[in-house]
């Protein structure tokens, strides 16, 4: 379903009124760049694992095309609640090659590689269009730098580390064997990642009472074009000479500085409540 909406999506964006501001590029290519990046679901040969595209700018759209895209972020909520829990969940399989042997992966890689989906990003399946109800008179994009992080309790690592081979888990074990009673909660920390948010005032209050608001915006904003041809004035993110990116705040982190575990990256906490 997601890519039946999705294709119509396109088909409606390219043929129906719209206009576009990117941060970047040909303006006459700005609608093209604009389905391309709603479209791209799947990895190419040289994208890394765990990313997505990014194209930063804004889009106005007519009536038809908005209810397209909620059509797609319909379905991509829907892909979310079957796939996502998933990705939790851990089995064996056969080792290409390796006579015996096996490796842990998620359950839902599994399902997609025997569909012959492998390629299927799911990052950027889950990821939503970013649609506005109002349309918006100004639009300041800024980037964070952040990472997610998960509490887990000590029997929950314990159980991820069961399924992983070799020295580093065995010892892991033995680490998280010694906490018992003592800890009850760890973090699993992923990489940190630099994401795009925009900081959207509109023309008027919307339904909730707001004139402004913050989104992620790694997509191209939709918003309803209404009756002003002008497009929203809009300030793309500056990039530092030296740092390569807007200067970052620094803050205190609830984790200790190294990993607790070599397998995986669990990390102990610092603060005294969660222990």
């Amino acid at each position: 379903m997601l890519e039946t909406n999705t294709r119509r999506l396109i088909e409606t964006l390219a043929h129906e009124p719209a206009q576009a501001v990117l941060a970047e590029g040909n303006p006459a290519s700005f609608i093209r760049r604009v389905c391309e990046a709603y479209g791209s679901v799947n990895y190419g040969m040289e994208d890394e694992i765990g990313s997505s595209v990014v194209c930063l700018g804004v889009v106005g759209v007519n009536a038809a095309t908005l209810q397209r895209a909620r059509a797609v972020n319909a379905s991509k909520l829907a892909l979310k609640a079957v796939c996502a829990p998933l990705q939790r969940v851990r089995t064996r399989v056969p080792v290409k090659g390796d006579t015996g042997g096996t490796r842990a992966m998620p359950v839902i890689r599994v399902i997609l590689r025997n569909l012959q989906r492998s390629d299927l990003n799911l990052l950027a399946a889950y990821r939503r269009i970013p649609i506005l109800e109002v349309l918006p008179s100004s639009v300041v994009y800024t980037r964070a730098r952040t990472r997610a992080v998960y509490r887990k309790s000590v029997e929950e690592v314990f159980d991820l580390v069961s399924n992983m081979d070799g020295p580093a888990a065995m010892g892991d074990r033995e680490r998280l064997a010694s906490l018992q009673g003592k800890v009850k909660y760890l973090a699993l920390a992923r990489e940190h990642y630099e994401n795009m948010r925009a900081n959207v005032v509109y023309s008027r209050l919307d339904r909730r009472g707001r004139g402004r608001i913050q989104v992620a915006a790694e997509l191209p904003l939709m918003y309803p074009l209404g009756r002003r041809a002008s497009a929203p004035e809009v300030h793309f993110p500056t990039i530092s000479a030296t740092t390569g990116s807007q200067p970052r705040r620094n803050r205190r982190s609830r984790l200790e500085a190294t990993p607790f575990l070599r397998s995986l990256p669990i990390y102990r906490y610092t603060a005294p409540e969660v222990r």
